[in-house]
């Protein structure tokens, strides 16, 4: 992977906290088509939950799609893994403890053919 694209959305995230009730850092990698689309193979991205609890797998999905719209379609049909564990719309981006300084880290895997 080459360089990481960080951004910060609208929501912030506590001075050293890798959660609050409302959003998460996660070091997004994206495969394929997914960089692709995004320019990017890595992004440090600040994900806000839609609703009241932590950020889940569509919430990621809507922040990636709202910083690369290029992403949509290919979003649409890849697989997200969460700490490399497939993970569909209603999972949580954040699963127990975490360290400020390592965020968790979300792949995303277009499909593809080969072999």
């Amino acid at each position: 992977m080459t360089g990481v694209t960080q951004v910060t959305s609208a929501v912030e995230v506590a001075a050293g906290a890798a959660t609050t009730g409302r959003s998460a850092r996660v070091r997004v990698r994206l495969f394929a088509g997914a960089a692709a689309a995004a320019g990017t193979e890595e992004r440090l991205l600040d994900v806000p939950a839609e609703g009241t609890g932590v950020p889940t797998v569509e919430d990621l999905r809507r922040t990636l799609v709202a910083e690369h719209p290029a992403l949509g379609p290919v979003l649409e049909v890849a697989t997200v893994l969460v700490g490399e564990v497939a993970a569909e719309g209603d999972a949580a981006l954040v699963v127990g403890p975490q360290d400020p300084a390592a965020p968790p880290v979300v792949d995303v895997l277009p499909p593809f053919a080969g072999g």
